[in-house]
């Protein structure tokens, strides 16, 4: 490189990342709670950004996360920020038919406008396009063999048959047969029996009969069947009038012969060049993120987001195993982005940020500000959060609460005359009922309320966690009362939240708790065991075993699975082996009424000293138990601190310096120190 040359590529390279620069602070701004995504991406496409001409293969970028998170929404402002707008192609693979020719016309695109040039595709809703079913059975999936060739190796072919082809074949034996008939053609004119060639080419558009000798003469290949011919072929040429040349040397059976040669030529697969392209891969895996069919609105966010943290790129390619090929999972490379579920403080990051952009708009539209209380800000979370489902169903309840009202707000201005210059949203707690939230709404000119309307919000999920204060609350406070007190006192573990109502539909109430540490000893599974069992045997001490209700299904469930899991594969019964029968998919849930006196014995013991344990260390708690039911009778929520409270102030035998606060130093690492000291 001369030095003027290396200066200029200085300067270019400047540029870029200047532009790459701020993109990335933008998308930042733009979206919240990805921070660290956006700096995988950023990262991952530099070098494709930077030097496109030193690639041989694409470089592709998986995008894996809940539904709501912002992969799509990301890529394409990434890309409109960056300069590459009319250079990207998304496609949808949930909506690719099994029509082979379906997404090879989508592909037509990129060869047309952009072969062997960088540019950017986004295989979208990429788990849809499985070729291996639930049953570990493969797929025939034409419609996407192209895009397999074009995460192999950068390149695929296209085969351009359409109306045009089928035309053109047409066309042939319309000019074979004028020739036939008598038809002379030289230097690519009709020379002899024109009127022939019009009955038979193109009757309709037939000319009146020439009375002047010296009239234009008619042309074989007439400009308008060129210019489709050319369409098809352009391929093979620089310019159109290069292949006029050619055909204005020719008699009609050289034209004959080389049409059908075009025709071939046209036959043939175009190969699209692609290895210098930037491929997003995006997709949601429900089966890395477990908690993605948990709707529950009273979930925490935060536990999600802790949950999704964890996910590893051998969870997701083990995902992937169950819907493509193994040498497939391999093409998709090693370059795996999964995004993290929002947390709470995102949520409201992404609340604030759909407030400002109705608060711009309505400024520029009407010169009106807009401001918002936190309170309507938390009504907006409440109403509008489940943590599982991204943004979508939050979008929709700032419409609902905020969009809606809008014209009210202009009606009072422009038709009552209360011309105020801001707005101010609020929550009017006294006039709120107990199934709506009452939304006020002040006008506001040079800072003075001159004006409000108050409006009823409907409480669809408010609605639901309303305390009932009644039987069921009551019977639902003792049974999760329990299990939070085995956990704090058996597994030294305090829940997070103790709920005794919620606006799942699937459950009356829920303890969220998890052991701080990631493994499972021989000696805390009747622990374990016995937190699941608290709910039943807490209704048992306080109400009696004749009011026992049946609402404890799930925890026997789980307790069952959890024994026989223990026993059956991980040999932690009398027999060291793992146990099964031609019956057997999976670890059952529950116990078999057979013969077995081995792992069965063995399970069932392990549950009745859980039970026995269970109750043992409740009746000892006693006063704990009824202090935490009755206030989760009056109130839907216990939090960890308040747990803490009562356990300090009711507990019996128990200091609250057990519960464990660094559980990556327990006892393994300790001991195995001490023993290697002694050597």
């Amino acid at each position: 490189m001369e030095q003027i040359n290396k200066e200029q590529y200085k300067q270019h390279l400047k540029g870029k990342r200047e532009v790459l620069d701020k993109a990335v602070t933008l998308l930042k701004q733009e979206f919240i709670g990805i921070d660290s995504v956006i700096d995988q991406i950023a990262n991952a496409i530099t070098p494709w950004f930077f030097f496109p001409e030193m690639q041989d293969r694409p470089v592709i970028i998986n995008l894996w996360g809940l539904t709501g998170i912002g992969k799509t929404s990301v890529i394409k402002r990434l890309t409109e920020l960056i300069g590459y707008t009319e250079h990207y192609f998304r496609f949808d693979l949930g909506e690719c038919s099994s029509q082979y020719f379906d997404i090879q016309d989508s592909f037509k695109d990129i060869y047309e406008n952009c072969d062997g040039e960088p540019f950017i595709i986004g295989l979208d809703e990429f788990q849809l396009a499985r070729t291996i079913n639930e049953d570990q059975e493969e797929i025939d999936r034409a419609s996407i063999r192209a895009i397999w060739d074009l995460l192999d190796s950068g390149k695929f072919d296209v085969v351009n048959f359409d109306y045009n082809m089928s035309w053109l074949s047409k066309l042939i034996k319309k000019l074979d047969l004028a020739l036939f008939k008598g038809v002379e053609v030289e230097n690519g004119f009709i020379s002899q029996n024109e009127d022939i060639y019009w009955d038979i080419v193109n009757p309709n558009n037939k000319p009146e009969k020439k009375k002047n000798k010296n009239a234009e003469k008619t042309l074989f290949v007439s400009e308008g069947e060129l210019d489709s011919i050319f369409g098809m072929v352009d391929h093979l040429f620089l310019i159109k009038s290069e292949l006029r040349e050619k055909l204005d040397v020719m008699d009609g059976d050289q034209t004959i012969d080389y049409l059908i040669s075009l025709y071939k030529a046209s036959l043939k697969p175009k190969t699209v060049d692609c290895t210098k392209s930037l491929i997003f891969v995006m997709g949601n895996l429900d089966e890395v993120y477990t908690m993605s069919r948990n709707f529950n609105p009273d979930m925490s966010a935060n536990e999600f987001h802790r949950q999704s943290k964890e996910i590893t790129v051998t969870e997701v390619k083990q995902a992937l195993l169950n819907r493509f090929r193994s040498e497939q999972i391999a093409r998709l490379g090693n370059n795996h982005i999964i995004y993290p579920a929002f947390d709470e403080k995102s949520f409201f990051g992404i609340i604030r940020l759909e407030l400002d952009k109705i608060r711009k708009k309505v400024s520029d539209t009407y010169g009106l500000e807009m401001l918002f209380d936190t309170k309507v800000e938390r009504l907006i979370y409440d109403e509008g959060v489940f943590p599982t489902q991204g943004t979508r169903p939050l979008f929709t309840t700032v419409h609902q609460i905020v969009n809606t009202r809008l014209g009210k707000i202009l009606n009072e201005i422009y038709l009552n005359g209360f011309e105020a210059d801001s707005l101010r949203f609020t929550i009017n707690e006294e006039a709120s009922a107990k199934d709506n939230t009452a939304l006020q709404i002040d006008f506001l000119k040079n800072d003075a309320v001159i004006h409000h309307i108050t409006d009823q919000q409907p409480l669809v999920l408010g609605k639901l966690r309303q305390e009932k204060q009644n039987d069921e609350q009551a019977i639902v406070a003792v049974h999760e009362s329990g299990h939070a007190i085995l956990s704090s006192v058996l597994m030294k573990t305090i829940p997070d939240v103790v709920f005794s109502v919620t606006a799942d539909s699937n459950s009356s109430g829920f303890v969220l708790m998890r052991p701080e540490w990631n493994y499972i000893s021989k000696k805390e599974i009747i622990n374990r065991l016995a937190v699941l069992l608290g709910g039943l045997v807490a209704e048992r001490i306080l109400f009696g075993d004749e009011n026992v209700t049946i609402g404890s299904s799930s925890d026997l469930g789980k307790a069952t699975h959890l024994a026989t899991y223990a026993v059956y594969i991980c040999g932690m019964g009398e027999v060291k082996a793992t146990f099964g029968n031609e019956n057997m998919n999976s670890t059952p849930s529950v116990i078999f009424d057979n013969s077995s006196e081995t792992v069965n014995k063995d399970a069932k013991e392990l549950l009745i000293k859980a039970e026995q344990l269970a109750e043992t260390t409740l009746n000892k708690q006693r006063k704990l138990l009824i202090k935490m039911a009755d206030y989760l009778s009056d109130k839907r929520t216990l939090n960890k601190e308040q747990m803490r409270d009562y356990i300090k102030e009711y507990a019996t035998d128990f200091d609250l310096n057990e519960i464990v606060e660094d559980a990556e130093h327990l006892f393994y690492r300790k001991h195995l120190k001490e023993l290697a000291e002694k050597l």
